[in-house]
Order: structure tokens, then C-alpha cells, then sequence
């Protein structure tokens, strides 16, 4: 089968599943496009408050992208596909009008990595594990993989499991900074699911803007960091004020 891309939303809520599981949810060039289609629209959604991200099955989130989809691509193909992977990546990095969490239910390899990692948070279950293998298939670790990481964990850090390609299960995952809680299989969705319906009573004003104040901030220094937050502060008085 050539899989699909399923999207699901409720009470604000949206449950986008990467659908493949006989190919552990490996991703073809069609997948990538409705999966950047279907992206782009939720993420754009006044009625979308969290968009959640996980795979089809309890073994894997996304095993990567399907090999005939990297060996067959003719050469402008090539450049097209790689240009839409870090279009897609970017929307879910920078989406300023919902939280994205990645329910990560197995392998996240390649893309699925550089999915998770795009996200604001990541949960994984205790059969997870997080790999990005590009430098084993002379792939050159762009399109949100090295950004994405470096998001995570620390430049040494980075470097090392971008050079190794090795796999890095859940618990070290959660060590590292990567995961950020662990549950079993049978509960991820479920834990997943209340958090979000937690944050959705939040005001969403207020939710939104704050992880956008944390966003700006990242990587400034101190008195950047703290020019960045006064901004912030001055605009939300502006408009509270004018209320």
C-alpha cells in the first residue's frame, strides 16, 4: 500500500497520523505532499488550538522516508523533494497560532525524527527510539535535521549523533533532552491527550504568545533575552489596555 496521511480534529484539538504500518510508516514523495497539505491547513486553523503528531501502529511514529522514494528521484525531483521536507519542517517549527506535540509510538528515524524534533513537545513511549541515519546513506543532515536537534541538545551533543547515525532509545532520549516524558505504549495517547485538553483550557492568547516569548529568546543572550520579553510585554499591555 502507498499510505496515507490522516488528520482528525475535535474540540480544537487535532490528531495528524503518518499511516503506513506494514513500512513501519515510512513516508513516500505523495505522503510528504499531503502531509505538508494537511500541515499547512490545521496549523493555519483559527479553530486549531494543538496539533498532535504520531504513526499508524505501536511500532514505529515514522521509520524515515521509503528507500524507492530517495533512489528513484530524478535529479530536479531530488532538489524539490528536499526543498518541501524543509518547507514542511519550518511551518511546524514556526507555527504561531497552535502548540504541536509529537506522540512518539516507536521508531522515529529520519523523518520522523526531524518531525518530533521540529515540535514543541515530544512524549515517547517506552519502545521509542530516535535515530537520524542520514550520515549512513550520504545524506547531508539539512531540511531541519541538524537545526531541529541543535534545538535539543548541546553542539557536542549534536554533532555526535548526527556523525554516528546510532539509535538512541527512549530512556536516553528523555536524558538528553530530546523526549521529555516517557509513557508505555498503552498509555502515550491517552497522557498525550489529556495534556493537550490541559493547555486548551488555557487562555489562548496568553499560551500562544509565551511560547512564542520562549521561541524569540532561544539562543539570545541575557539582556537580548530580556529586550526580547519587554517587547513582549510592552505589546500585550498595549493591548489589554486598549480593550
Amino acid at each position: 500500500m502507498s499510505g496515507e496521511i490522516k488528520a482528525q480534529q475535535e474540540n480544537g484539538i487535532a490528531i495528524v497520523t503518518i499511516s503506513r504500518p506494514e513500512k513501519l510508516n515510512a513516508v513516500t514523495y505523495d505522503m510528504l505532499r499531503q502531509f505538508e497539505e494537511k500541515v499547512s491547513r490545521l496549523l493555519n486553523d483559527p479553530n486549531i488550538f494543538i496539533v498532535i503528531f504520531t504513526g499508524e501502529g505501536d511500532k514505529a511514529f515514522s521509520a524515515g522516508f521509503d528507500i524507492d522514494t530517495i533512489t528513484t528521484l530524478e535529479e530536479k525531483e531530488y532538489f524539490n523533494f528536499f526543498k518541501l521536507l524543509e518547507k514542511t519542517v519550518g511551518e511546524i517549527r514556526d507555527a504561531r497560532n497552535c502548540i504541536t506535540i509529537a506522540a512518539v509510538n516507536g521508531y522515529a528515524v529520519g523523518f520522523g525524527a526531524i518531525v518530533s524534533a521540529s515540535c514543541d513537545f515530544r512524549f515517547f513511549s517506552d519502545n521509542a527510539a530516535f535515530k537520524l541515519p542520514e550520515i549512513d546513506l550520504s545524506i547531508f543532515p539539512g531540511s531541519g535535521a541538524a537545526s531541529g536537534l541543535l534545538r535539543l541538545v548541546t553542539p557536542s551533543k549534536a554533532k555526535e549523533i548526527l556523525l554516528t547515525g546510532r539509535m538512541i532509545p527512549a530512556v536516553e532520549a528523555k536524558e538528553l533532552g530530546i523526549a521529555d516524558k516517557i509513557f508505555t505504549q498503552d498509555e502515550l495517547m491517552k497522557e498525550t491527550l489529556e495534556f493537550a485538553r490541559t493547555l486548551a483550557k488555557k487562555d489562548r492568547k496568553i499560551l500562544i504568545r509565551t511560547k512564542t516569548l520562549i521561541d524569540a529568546m532561544t539562543g539570545a543572550e541575557l539582556a537580548e533575552a530580556a529586550d526580547i520579553e519587554s517587547m513582549f510585554t510592552e505589546e500585550w499591555l498595549r493591548e489589554k489596555l486598549g480593550e
